[in-house]
């Protein structure tokens, strides 16, 4: 998504949100909530990305369905298994 962490203190816990924007300024401000539990159930926002499936697998991401006469996008899900949709840029 080309989004980057913004700056916050130095002394920003851990454990709270890490809010992440796009350079632009043209995106939404996101914020990222890490929790102690694993994934249990359906996720609760999917997000759908265009970009490379071998780069993202490569930061460690892992092909749930790929594309096919169904879908025309590509089933990913990041190392703790929350699921998103990638196609081609």
């Amino acid at each position: 998504m080309g989004y980057e962490r913004r700056p916050v203190a130095e002394d920003w816990p851990v454990d709270w949100p890490v809010p992440i924007q796009d350079p632009a300024g043209k995106g939404p401000l996101i914020w990222v909530n890490p929790v102690p539990e694993f994934k249990a159930g359906k996720n609760r926002m999917h997000i759908d990305v265009q970009g490379d499936v071998d780069e993202l697998v490569a930061l460690g991401a892992k092909v749930v369905r790929v594309e096919d006469d169904e879908i025309e996008w590509t089933v990913m899900a990041d190392p703790e298994g929350n699921e998103f949709c990638v196609s081609a840029p």
